[in-house]
């Protein structure tokens, strides 16, 4: 049986290392935030999963409203995910399998990005993040192990382009009678705290790490690059979106990168 850490090996291999749009941004015309809009974070609660690598679970992260405001934005602009391999080649392939789209930068969508940035310090701008991507996840779709840093550093993440993706945000926008499609991180230690099984799958073999289940408004952050500042990927983020059994998921994805990203 090949063990979870030869996970990362194959993941390289296969140059799937990174999940990058492909496509162009698409620019949406949809209902629009109201002129009063104001940005209002909700209190969401933060639990430390992992010290090292850093891992949290943010509890409550998106309101409802945010979540079909996002839904709404994306309304006939998902198209079939593709993955960036090594080489810089862009294709479909069998290990994702779900669809992928960015949405329109409004006032709401820069709301969660300042949420999702003010939990990283004060230190990171708003130019680090990459644009926001939804993934729809039906019957039977997933997408393999992976991790969301770039092995190919040289190729894909020079100081022009941003650099490596420092941290990750994956938060769950729709979970529609859904049954599997949680997320693994099979490197993680899984928590024993019985307290955790509304949000781990804890009925998981512990050597198959943490799964989260696929709640609405919770995501999951962590740290990509190992914390001794030598810019190196961990491979211990390396996780997967498992296979969704029954139902319809939609998630966020939220990356910042370790500098500005050049404008469009």
């Amino acid at each position: 049986m090949v063990g979870p850490r030869h996970l990362v090996a194959v993941a390289a291999s296969l140059g799937l290392a990174a999940a990058t749009e492909t496509h162009d941004q698409v620019r949406l015309t949809g209902k629009q935030p109201s002129t009063d809009y104001t940005c209002t974070h909700p209190p969401y609660t933060v639990r430390l999963v992992s010290r090292s690598p850093l891992v949290m679970y943010l509890e409550g992260f998106l309101t409802a409203d945010e979540r079909a405001h996002l839904q709404y934005l994306a309304q006939g602009q998902f198209k079939h995910s593709a993955v960036q391999g090594a080489a810089g080649d862009s294709a479909i392939h069998s290990v994702r399998t779900s669809q992928c789209t960015s949405v329109e930068r409004d006032a709401v969508v820069r709301c969660i990005e300042g949420r999702a940035l003010a939990k990283q310090g004060f230190d990171t701008p708003a130019s680090h993040l990459e644009p926001i991507q939804l993934v729809k996840y039906g019957p039977a779709q997933r997408y393999h192990f992976h991790t969301d840093w770039f092995t190919d550093a040289a190729s894909h993440a020079t100081a022009a382009q941003g650099g490596n993706r420092a941290s990750s945000v994956f938060a769950y926008v729709k979970v529609a009678n859904v049954t599997g499609g949680g997320t693994n991180f099979p490197l993680l230690d899984a928590p024993r705290d019985e307290r955790w099984c509304r949000f781990v799958d804890c009925d998981e073999e512990r050597e198959r790490g943490v799964t989260f289940r696929p709640v609405e408004g919770n995501a999951v952050y962590w740290d990509n690059l190992l914390a001794d500042g030598s810019g190196r990927g961990d491979q211990r983020t390396l996780h997967a979106g498992l296979p969704v059994v029954s139902g319809e998921k939609i998630g966020m994805n939220l990356w910042t990168r370790e500098a500005p990203l050049l404008a469009d």
